[in-house]
């Protein structure tokens, strides 16, 4: 009886996502590029290299999933299979850590499983499919710690989120927040049901020596790997050159054998904040001048980042604030549209390479329509809303559930979707749709428990529980 139970209770929801993404199969099965990240991540895979300045995780696991079969169809399977499970796991925290009415659980998963950015990134070559995967298992194994207080579960989540950040490294400093808000919410609950203050301190500092020693592990490991110092991406200061560059002034190269001269040969503008991605990948950008000038660009792109950050922290935020008016310059959405729908071409030699590793034909591809990328190129008001809306709803949802028993975890679910906000708002250098793909996932949990809400009583039952 109770098994026919706990069937009903997921079946319904597992048929209705893998339903959904099987139909969106039928109508486009293209799978599609976007130069050159793809090509890096290609490289990779068939090598099983670590990319500087790219995800080891996600190419490796491409390598080992789909890779030896040596078509494009079992990556696009994966996707799917990865993003199916990401529908799941929103389902399974909206219904068993939150408690929220079935119908609402399955109406918010089967609107993520059919939402476009979801649709089309499923169907590119990168890496958002899986690290929205990685990070929704870390959130889902928080849920779990905070039920159980067990360090077990707290260590796996941190794990976790170390496999997030190695998929996608804008989401190193969210599931650092994540790891280290969860220990201190479940204090306050301790302290607020009347536990004794030593154990429950106790007990959070062994969380936070659990977080420091496996990140700095990681890290340490990492570096190793790739011959550098430890860090989480091989080529930490050529990346923040990318979003720090309108800060860099000539006294921060002082004692790194680089003259601050340099920065006068920069033909492009350092003080155009637009400009920051082509100071990496631009030839007549910053880093392409570090490496004609140091044997070790990467330790001076370190150094004049740090320092730059350290001199005015809070110009990163009035940088990027002016870079987040971009999402309402019709323009500027327009081009970054067509750049995120993967309309750059790869070239003659990356198309026969393309061929020779997964017998692919990628001639035309870039300009050739389907329904996933028009659903996607007709989404920008939405992303633009998620991004827009996702702390306001955050904030809403955790009002509409601090008197129920599941408060510690509607703080979990807020304080991870006001910490993705503000994650966007320090690292994204550009405006661009595909680095908003994890955000619909808590917009629809946010709008779930605000409906919830609204639609008044009828929420499970406390005796199921406070936790996935």
């Amino acid at each position: 009886m109770k098994e026919s139970g706990y069937l009903k209770d997921w079946g319904i929801a597992v048929l209705v996502i893998v339903a959904i993404k099987l139909a969106w199969l039928v109508i486009d099965h293209t799978l599609r590029l976007y130069m050159g990240d793809s090509m890096v991540f290609l490289a990779a895979s068939e090598r099983l290299l670590s990319p500087g300045a790219r995800s080891w995780l996600y190419a490796w696991t491409l390598h080992f999933t789909s890779f030896q079969l040596g078509a494009p169809g079992p990556v696009l399977v994966a996707h799917v299979i990865w993003s199916i499970m990401s529908c799941v796991g929103l389902y399974g925290f909206l219904r068993h850590a939150l408690k929220l009415r079935q119908w609402l659980c399955v109406l918010a998963a089967g609107l993520l499983a059919t939402e476009p950015v979801q649709i089309f990134m499923e169907r590119m070559v990168l890496a958002e499919t899986f690290g929205l995967l990685a990070l929704v298992c870390t959130l889902l194994v928080l849920s779990r710690y905070l039920v159980t207080g067990r360090l077990g579960w707290y260590w796996l989540g941190v794990l976790g989120g170390l496999a997030a950040g190695a998929i996608r490294p804008n989401f190193i400093p969210l599931t650092l927040g994540m790891a280290i808000v969860a220990p201190a919410i479940l204090a306050a609950a301790q302290i607020r049901n009347g536990s004794s203050r030593g154990p429950v301190w106790r007990h959070a500092f062994i969380s936070l020596l659990v977080l420091v020693l496996s990140h700095a592990g990681y890290t340490w490991l990492y570096g190793k790997s790739v011959g550098q110092p430890p860090g989480y991406v091989a080529h930490t200061g050529m990346m923040r050159i990318g979003l720090v560059a309108p800060l860099i002034k000539p006294e921060h190269f002082e004692g790194t054998g680089v003259s601050g001269r340099l920065l006068d040969e920069v033909e492009r503008d350092l003080d155009d904040h637009w400009q920051r991605g082509h100071h990496i990948w631009g030839s007549d950008g910053l880093w392409p001048k570090l490496q004609q000038a140091s044997e070790n660009p990467e330790m001076v792109a370190r150094t004049i980042t740090r320092r730059a950050m350290l001199d005015d922290p809070l110009g990163l935020i009035r940088v990027n604030l002016e870079t987040m008016n971009g999402y309402f310059d019709d323009k500027r959405v327009y081009w970054r549209m067509l750049d995120d729908e993967g309309q750059i071409a790869p070239s003659a030699p990356e198309i026969r390479d393309i061929k020779r590793k997964l017998d692919w034909d990628v001639q035309g591809l870039a300009r050739s329509p389907s329904p996933a990328r028009t659903w996607f190129s007709r989404s920008t008001q939405w992303l633009t809303f998620c991004l827009f809306a996702l702390a306001p709803l955050s904030l809403l949802a955790l009002a509409a559930g601090w008197n129920r028993q599941t408060r510690d975890q509607s703080l979990l679910l807020a304080l991870t979707g006001l910490g993705m906000v503000a994650g966007h708002l320090l690292f994204a250098h550009i405006v661009s749709f595909r680095y908003l793909h994890a955000f619909p996932w808590f917009v629809f949990a946010n709008l779930a428990v605000i409906l919830s809400w609204i639609t008044g009583p009828g929420t499970r039952s406390s005796r199921h529980g406070a936790g996935t």
